[in-house]
């Protein structure tokens, strides 16, 4: 039997693919926060705050060196201090501890090339941080490592320099406001008006920096290697706002509470777990910004005609690492094969079992070649492979037919019977997927039929709900709402208007007498039907009057009229 399986996508080799369509919202939307859950990214913020844990401290060391050169030195530090407790609605008493910390690092002793390792030493260590944000964002483009430990590292040491560089530019933002703020405006020759300028754009300026902070791990961390864009990305600017108002949710919270539920479950340890709680937050929505941009990447793909359905088109960064993996997997699994070839039991000791699911599943794996991971092509098009034929057995080596008649008939019986066997398993296979297809048909028409047997069921108990005498009530309370209030001035309208409506009775009455007198005279003087038999040119009898109405048209005649009273009279008519 021959089994279609799906087309087999490699990643790009050399560049992008091009995806100049617009990317959709709705569904890359949808399809992060599914690949949030499956891609366990709570777990995995989890272990980023460990790795932002042990990366704090060495980053503020390196700021703090940095603060050291560019700036003010303890002054600037102290204004930083300040700002960030404006911020977060504390007063610096209540920030002894970085302030302490801050003061000892400051105190430290060292020249040129002491400063220099301390700030080396401060970057290694924080780049831990970096490199488990690169491992989560090749789970998230389902791609292994394939740099070199020098070149990762050297590449994660540089994105550390920049980000603490960045977060420099950060805290000198935020410590240049106010009085600090004139005077270095006063010191440059900058007049008022420049210094009321900066006040207004410094928070959209951090905001900016924030989002470019984020959009380069975006972009320089997973090994992948994106095409040329924008400097911010999407998913960067949304990560950016969910933090922003997760950190505001947060801050109102304890700000509430006064952090009571944390005071009396951890006592002094509380500082410490609100921080691991904003920074495990962070990570959450950094996470998220890394899976929308992913799927928003993806929907462009998709929408420009890439098979971009399991597997976004980028071409890895380098591929030697996955290589060597590869030959080391391969290497094991050939060490597992001799060592359960030389164990001397029966190689067909699973093989030879009636399981003909297991079978087929062992040999359709061996017919569809070695495994296609980290190959590399152009991305556009599916590996060019041949349809798996999946045996129902393994492959035995074709003998000779003995030349004695009797070994040649029973050989021919035997090949006759393992044909026979083939074919039935074969077919007992193909009988099983269409008893499944034809079940899962069925599963879906019958589910089709309840819900179109459920909404008319609705519909019905609906219209039962409502007869014809609800219907007329209901109308009736409508007209209700509408209906004139009771006054003298309408009573006498009514008044008139049925003295009026009388007369015209009375009048039609008459009328309708006179012309039934009138007719009846007329007959009178008609011929009868004897009489006219003697007529010449006359065949037909004479016309008879109308005949009078029955009880029944009585009563309808009666209540329309009923009807139509009550209805001039709810008007004012």
């Amino acid at each position: 039997m021959t089994v279609l399986h799906d087309e087999v996508i490699d990643r790009p080799f050399d560049e992008p693919p091009e995806s100049p369509a617009k990317p959709d919202w709705k569904v890359a939307f949808g399809r992060a926060r599914s690949k949030f859950s499956q891609d366990q990214c709570t777990d995995v913020a989890a272990a980023l705050t460990y790795y932002s844990m042990q990366s704090l401290f060495p980053g503020l060391v390196a700021v703090i060196s940095l603060l050291n050169i560019f700036g003010d030195g303890k002054e600037t530090t102290n204004k930083l201090v300040e700002s960030i407790g404006r911020i977060i609605g504390k007063s610096p008493s209540e920030l002894s501890t970085v302030t302490t910390f801050i003061d000892n690092v400051q105190a430290t002793p060292g020249g040129g090339l002491a400063l220099f390792i301390g700030i080396a030493g401060a970057l290694w260590s924080a780049s831990g941080y970096v490199g488990a944000f690169s491992r989560a964002l090749n789970k998230i483009y389902a791609v292994d490592e394939g740099r070199s430990f020098v070149k990762l590292k050297g590449t994660l040491l540089l994105i550390t320099a920049i980000e603490v560089i960045l977060i420099v530019l950060v805290a000198l933002s935020l410590v240049l406001s106010g009085g600090v703020a004139e005077e270095v405006g006063n010191a440059i020759g900058l007049g008022s008006t420049a210094v009321f300028v900066w006040d207004l754009v410094k928070w959209p300026f951090v905001a900016l920096v924030v989002i470019g902070i984020i959009s380069m791990l975006y972009r320089a961390t997973p090994n992948v290697r994106k095409a040329k864009g924008r400097l911010f990305s999407s998913g960067a600017m949304v990560a950016f706002i969910v933090w922003v108002l997760a950190s505001i949710a947060l801050v109102m919270y304890i700000g509430f509470t006064q952090g009571a539920s944390y005071q009396k479950t951890y006592g002094a340890f509380a500082g410490a777990i609100i921080l691991l709680l904003w920074l495990w937050i962070t990570n959450l929505a950094m996470l998220f910004g890394a899976e929308l941009d992913a799927e928003l990447l993806r929907t462009r793909q998709l929408k420009s005609g890439l098979p971009a359905e399991r597997l976004i088109l980028l071409p890895a960064r380098d591929t030697d690492g996955i290589d060597k993996k590869i030959e080391k997997d391969e290497k094991q699994v050939a060490d597992a094969i001799e060592l359960r070839v030389n164990s001397g039991g029966s190689m067909d000791a699973y093989t030879g079992r009636d399981n003909a699911e297991t079978a087929t599943a062992r040999d359709f794996g061996l017919a569809m070649g070695p495994s296609q991971h980290g190959k590399v092509g152009n991305g556009s098009a599916p590996v060019d492979r041949e349809p798996a034929t999946v045996l129902t057995r393994p492959t035995r080596t074709r003998e000779s037919m003995p030349t004695d008649p009797n070994d040649a008939a029973v050989y021919v019986q035997n090949s006759r019977d393992a044909r026979r066997e083939e074919a039935l398993i074969a077919a007992a296979q193909e009988r099983k997927v269409r008893e499944r297809k034809t079940a899962q048909e069925a599963k879906v028409k019958k589910k089709q039929a309840e819900k179109e047997k459920e909404r008319r069921e609705l519909e019905k108990a609906h219209k039962d709900a409502l007869p014809l005498a609800k219907e007329w009530e209901a109308v009736d309370a409508v007209r209700a709402q509408f209906a004139p209030r009771p006054s003298a001035e309408r009573d006498r309208i009514l008044a008139e208007r049925e003295s009026r409506r009388q007369a015209f009775k009375v009048e039609q009455a008459e009328a309708n007498a006179a012309k039934a007198q009138e007719a009846r005279e007329k007959k009178a003087f008609e011929p009868t039907a004897e009489s006219k038999a003697f007529v010449p040119g006359e065949a037909e009898g004479p016309q008879g009057a109308p005949p009078a109405p029955s009880v029944l048209e009585q009563q309808v005649a009666t209540e329309r009229e009923k009807r139509r009273n009550d209805w001039y009279a709810a008007r004012g008519l």
